[in-house]
């Protein structure tokens, strides 16, 4: 018993020490206890965070589709950026955290667009009013966290209804929070009241990010003559200061997680400040095509700052509702083989061309499809991921976790999910199947990171993708993909319709 009491006492007298240090530093006597008791911890590996974005409209296959590097065979060989409106270009610097999985399907109930209401939970239903449980609220579920929704222009302005009812809590839709001034000033505002709860480790590191980088040495100095063991102390520490050496977003220190302000979301707040709704909310700053764009931005600004303060562990991000028709002239070029602007009927209802050699019997190839017919609908969809990319993966690739001790990027620790509510958008399944002539549909589904070391990531997950109109497909349910990215994420969970979960996905 003896060397056991020994050690207690000197637990106590180390923490002791820390504890006068820290109040001598400013900080309060709850966080000063808390800093004492984390000295005597061992260091806890970094939270995982999810994030799931949805993509419009389908895609155009031949825009989509990765190139395949040698035979073909192997499934980290492969290119994203293999047309000039490669519409996963933008990821290809990121393509190490990147999957791309081909042959799912979601319930095909015989509506097109209106799938967004079952697609992310597998419900085998259209309708508005049956309960069901979307992908990230399982995740959050299974973590103990509240789901932040956010959306730009997530719905009509008039109603809430079928084309935007994309995240579910179990019970109902959940209607996306389209004010990203107001999600900042409840995560970052420091209003007591609307602030999601933080664990201890959450609250200590927000008041060590208050102390200066000298305060921060002066600990990390009193920490390691007192003990040689790595502690979470040290953990917290050393994050704290790789973060505060990092870059910023937007022209803003955002990196840091104390409540700073974001010029995108400061933006929205100042043009929508005042506004007077009518009955029919055809005024709504928010929901009005010419504010599109800035809304998106923000909330992308807001997305990247509340995952790597893990202000938000779980997120839904849903830019436009299906079959909205905002024009799109803005990412420029030419119209090309499109009808017109508008994302949905003008762009993506446009359909492929077959390219001369392509037969009945030809491989089974995106290159049976030109090219050029669909380059705008391929540069519009590319401008989506370029969004995201350019203002959320980039920073958390190469911002170091706060929370972790490992030398780990926030996003090693991250997954974002990437889907539609159909395949081609001009054949407007919810399967996967291989067109005429020999040209292979599927879902667009990718995730990106590496979920704590939860997600084997770098390849292309190729299922068989059965002739159109097969009278047996065997494309696999999209809830065994879930099924999958859940356990990644830590949880386990239960979907509609599983078979299991996909091999060579998880670590």
């Amino acid at each position: 018993m003896r060397p056991h009491l020994r050690l207690e006492r000197a637990k106590s007298i180390l923490e002791r020490r820390l504890f006068l240090k820290a109040v001598g530093l400013g900080l309060a006597a709850p966080v000063a206890f808390k800093l004492a008791k984390s000295a005597t911890a061992a260091p806890t590996g970094a939270p995982k965070r999810f994030l799931v974005m949805y993509l419009p409209h389908g895609v155009a296959m031949e825009h989509w589709n990765p190139a395949m590097g040698g035979d073909g065979t192997d499934p980290t060989n492969f290119a994203l950026d293999m047309t000039g409106e490669s519409s996963l270009g933008p990821l290809e610097p990121y393509k190490k955290w990147v999957n791309v999985y081909q042959g799912f399907s979601y319930a095909d109930l015989g509506g097109t667009h209106e799938g967004i209401v079952n697609i992310l939970s597998g419900a085998n239903t259209l309708d508005t009013t049956t309960p069901r449980i979307t992908l990230e609220h399982v995740i959050a579920k299974g973590l103990g966290v509240q789901p932040l929704i956010v959306g730009a222009c997530a719905h009509q302005v008039y109603e809430f209804d079928l084309h935007g009812m994309l995240f579910w809590d179990g019970s109902a839709a959940v209607e996306p929070q389209k004010d990203p001034s107001a999600v900042f000033d409840k995560l970052f505002g420091g209003q007591t009241t609307s602030t999601p709860t933080q664990s201890a480790d959450d609250q200590l590191r927000s008041a060590m990010l208050d102390l200066t980088t000298a305060e921060l040495n002066d600990l990390k100095t009193s920490v390691a003559s007192l003990t040689n063991e790595q502690t979470k102390l040290q953990s917290h520490l050393d994050a704290i200061a790789a973060l505060k050496a990092g870059g910023s977003m937007s022209g803003a220190n955002t990196a840091s997680c104390t409540a700073q302000t974001l010029p995108s979301v400061e933006a929205v707040r100042k043009a929508s400040a005042g506004q007077v709704l009518n009955s029919s909310h055809s005024n709504d700053y928010f929901y009005q095509e010419e504010n599109f764009r800035a809304i998106f931005q923000a909330q992308l600004d807001l997305v990247a700052k509340a995952l790597i303060c893990n202000a938000a562990q779980v997120i839904g991000l849903m830019p436009m509702y299906a079959t909205c028709e905002f024009d799109f002239s803005f990412i420029g070029g030419s119209l090309g083989g499109c009808s017109g602007w508008g994302h949905h009927g003008g762009l993506s209802h446009t359909s492929y061309q077959q390219s001369p050699s392509a037969m009945y019997n030809s491989p089974i190839t995106v290159d049976n499809a030109l090219e050029a017919p669909r380059a705008t609908f391929g540069r519009a969809q590319r401008w989506f991921i370029d969004q995201l990319t350019t203002s959320v993966i980039s920073l958390l690739a190469t911002t170091p976790d706060p929370a972790a001790s490992d030398g780990s990027m926030v996003l090693d620790n991250t997954i974002i999910y990437l889907t539609s509510e159909i395949a081609d958008s001009q054949d407007h399944t919810r399967i996967s199947e291989v067109l005429s002539p020999q040209l292979p549909s599927y879902l667009p589904m990718v995730s990106v990171g590496g979920g704590g070391g939860g997600l084997v990531s770098g390849q292309v997950i190729t299922l068989p993708i059965p002739k159109q109109g097969a009278s047996s497909p065997v494309d696999r349910p999209a809830t065994d993909l879930y099924l999958t990215l859940a356990k990644a994420m830590g949880v386990t969970a239960t979907f509609p319709g599983t078979t299991g979960t996909v091999t060579g996905v998880l670590a």
